[in-house]
């Protein structure tokens, strides 16, 4: 308890500086008491942050939102170097039970969420779901309450092995649970225009939040999984708090009254079916399987360079915030002053050939120098193009569908078929390991699907704009 307290007392001078933020920002106008000098801040940090043209309203939607994406990002990257020590600790040889249990608890996750979405409007299932996570982080800390944070070598015949796998995968469905349940509540409410101008901001609020959750793991890599659960079942909770002031903010934003309920009742699998039926969805969910590969590829290339080149435990969580905290530090300037800028210049298509470009430049450089200091470099730059280009133009290709594809179809893709790509991934990663191939045969098995995956961003960025052009009332 003392050691939580100290890094909540660790976070408290940052409210002040968000306060004041907000204030500048979400104020409708100049007031005529308020000093030149303070107007002058005000409209620069608007120009800034590309808001100088969004109304009061749009403003404080947005910057709720990204309080939101604050907190959720906060605890992934706060609990996600513990997450990868156990990684480490089980060793390539078993990451492919870890892989499966992460895509068996994920899929089954959907089950009471699609249930939520069914009997609940959107304004009352959000929030269950995220107070069912804050829960969880508060039951892990009791579970893990007294233990070590030297983990050793983990195997599955035990009992401490078997509760640390639930922890890791139980981490990663929430990366992907809760980062989806922000976004889909940004989708819906936010028009295909709006988000191209203010999706970059609601990154921004998730950039800052990574960046402290990552400062803290850092400075605090000696506390204990414990401590650092109870911490992260707060955080959501002020998720679920600024994501209600968001929700207010939203609802005087819409010029035009939209239906945010689902009349029918969808279950996973029609879901599931819309997304093998819809070629535009279907697209979408072969882009993002095919980005778990992908990813998944790096992930066992830097488990097994970490593993043999770093055996210490805190080494190993030490290394995994700061390269978090420098991708985040990156990707926070990149966002303030290009994201947007790139996505309304080149289009969703070109920005989302983004990260198969850089996923090749990454294996090319890790197969020739298979070191712990270039896998950094080539994650920290892998990972800032991945949030500050691809993510926010992926989302962006939701804007112009209907509720069901937003909740289900989206649903769908971010939580099962992104962890069934983990999934494939690690089978396949698991095979070339056993037969022990080479760096620079991996490339050239990987290369066709780094060509593949960036012809259907290319495809998709197309299809985006027509579909947002269909919706655009034709002029007369």
């Amino acid at each position: 308890m003392r050691a939580s307290l100290q890094l909540l007392a660790f976070l408290a001078p940052a409210y002040y500086d968000c306060a004041i933020t907000y204030r500048v920002i979400c104020q409708s106008g100049p007031r005529a008491s308020e000093p030149r000098r303070m107007q002058f801040v005000r409209d620069a940090l608007l120009r800034l942050l590309r808001l100088d043209d969004a109304t009061s309203a749009e403003r404080r939607a947005t910057a709720w939102t990204a309080v939101s994406f604050f907190c959720v990002l906060f605890t992934f990257y706060l609990l996600r170097p513990l997450r990868e020590n156990v990684g480490a600790a089980f060793g390539t040889s078993e990451l492919l039970p870890l892989f499966t249990l992460t895509f068996v608890m994920v899929t089954l996750l959907n089950q009471p969420y699609l249930a939520l979405v069914r009997r609940l409007p959107s304004h009352r299932f959000l929030p269950y779901a995220l107070h069912a996570f804050a829960i969880s982080f508060v039951a892990l800390a009791a579970l893990f309450a007294g233990g070590s944070s030297d983990l050793g070598d983990l195997t599955w015949g035990t009992a401490r092995g078997v509760s640390f796998a639930i922890f890791y995968s139980w981490v990663t469905a929430f990366s992907v649970c809760g980062v989806t349940l922000v976004w889909v509540h940004a989708v819906e409410w936010f028009s295909t225009a709006q988000g191209k101008r203010l999706f970059g901001l609601v990154s921004v609020g998730g950039t800052l939040g990574a960046m402290a959750g990552s400062s803290v793991s850092f400075h605090f890599a000696t506390c204990s999984y414990s401590t650092f659960l109870f911490v992260a079942g707060i955080a959501v909770e002020i998720a679920v708090l600024a994501w209600w002031l968001s929700l207010r903010a939203c609802r005087r934003m819409e010029v035009i009254p939209r239906a945010h309920a689902l009349a029918n009742g969808p279950t996973f699998f029609a879901g599931l079916s819309r997304v093998v039926r819809d070629p535009y969805l279907r697209a979408i969910a072969l882009f993002v399987l095919i980005a778990a590969i992908v990813a998944t590829t790096f992930y066992y290339q830097r488990i097994a360079v970490v593993r043999e080149q770093l055996p210490d435990d805190g080494a190993r969580r030490m290394l995994e915030a700061s390269m978090n905290w420098w991708q985040n530090a990156l990707c926070l300037g990149v966002q303030l002053f290009f994201t947007s800028r790139v996505l309304l210049g080149l289009g969703i298509g070109v920005v989302l050939c983004a990260m198969p470009f850089a996923s090749l430049v990454g294996l090319s450089m890790l197969t020739a120098w298979p070191l712990v200091g270039i896998y950094a470099i080539v994650e920290v730059l892998r990972r800032m193009v991945q949030f500050a280009f691809d993510k926010p133009a992926r989302e962006v290709l939701y804007t112009p569908l209907d509720p069901e594809a937003k909740y289900v179809s989206k649903a769908v893709v971010d939580t099962a078929v992104l962890r069934f790509g983990d999934l494939v991934g690690a089978a396949g990663n698991d095979l070339l390991h056993r037969v022990a191939v080479s760096n620079g045969t991996l490339l050239l098995c990987m290369l066709p699907l780094l060509v593949v995956w960036a012809g259907l961003g290319r495809w998709l960025g197309a299809r985006c704009r027509s579909r947002e052009d269909a919706q655009r009332p034709s002029m007369s």
